[in-house]
């Protein structure tokens, strides 16, 4: 059989928070809600189909953290800050007040959530034995670097129609000949980024993939003719580009640890056996399964 179900093993036991409660993010993420419905409507700094955006990211994230991460929470930190983060950058792009200070507060109550799971794993694997500061230090990197790209799908994908023509125009300048193809394409392919390495889903499959991205995109972007330097003019060296191909190409290696929805399914026995390859290089021992 291609699947199993497994009780997930004691090194995942310890990955929730210890002593801040989940429902304290569900407050929070109900004010960012309310912040960008008065930004919208009341006082109407985000247009058109951004407010969709930013009312609908918010109110999943919201039903996320309330309906998954009680239960697990891996999955629902995960599924629940990467929606609320491009609702943050949404608000941001249109310079909506509340909808800025609202996320603010609610990412500092997330940060919160992830330091203490990470504190309580610490403790659980110092009594087992097993390393995890390692596994923290990676996912740390992996989470931010993934999420990263919510800064530029975000203004492609998420912003309103202004937003999307003005990077239509950015790309023909490119001398793409269909700049809002070439946008929604671009924009797909950092939000598959975010998802796959950010949430780590299939990581080492979205970490080539993030990889080969930025190799394209940053020669339409004419950066590796200015040199190394990131400040050179006039667009700027390869040395930003280079780091992303880097870090994204590294998780194509060993894929993203236990902090992942990979992990997660994997220690469960809930991922396919043929999609195992794209998540880790070899299966887990408590993921192997018998021909």
């Amino acid at each position: 059989m291609s699947l199993k179900t497994h009780i997930p093993p004691s090194s995942f036991v310890a990955l929730r928070p210890r002593f801040v409660p989940c429902w304290l993010l569900w407050p929070a993420l109900a004010a960012c809600g309310g912040a960008m419905v008065y930004s919208s409507f009341v006082d109407p700094v985000i247009p058109d189909f951004a407010r969709l955006s930013t009312i609908g990211l918010d109110g999943l994230a919201l039903l996320v953290a309330i309906l998954v991460m009680p239960r697990h929470f891996i999955v629902g930190f995960l599924g629940s800050m990467l929606p609320f983060v491009i609702s943050w950058r949404v608000a941001a792009i249109h310079g909506s007040v509340p909808g800025m200070a609202s996320s603010t507060i609610a990412f500092l109550v997330f940060f919160v959530l992830y330091v203490d799971c990470a504190v309580h794993d610490w403790a659980a694997s110092r009594v087992s034995g097993s390393g995890s500061l390692m596994q923290w230090q990676v996912a740390t990197i992996r989470i931010y670097f993934g999420f990263d790209m919510v800064g530029h799908f975000a203004e492609k994908l998420f912003a309103g129609f202004h937003s999307f023509h003005h990077m239509a125009q950015l790309f023909i300048g490119f001398g793409l000949p269909s700049g809002g193809l070439a946008v929604i394409a671009a924009g797909l392919c950092e939000l598959a980024i975010a998802i796959g390495v950010g949430m780590g889903v299939l990581t080492r499959a979205a970490g080539v993939g993030g990889a080969v991205y930025y190799l394209i995109a940053n020669q339409y972007g004419r950066h590796f003719g200015d040199g190394f330097t990131w400040n050179n003019a006039p667009v700027g060296g390869w040395e930003y580009p280079m780091l992303m191909i880097v870090l994204f190409a590294s998780f194509s290696m060993a894929g993203a640890g236990r902090l992942s929805i990979d992990g997660w399914l994997i220690a469960r026995g809930w991922m396919p056996r043929f999609l195992q390859p794209l998540c880790v290089p070899a299966a887990p021992d408590h993921a192997r399964q018998d021909s």
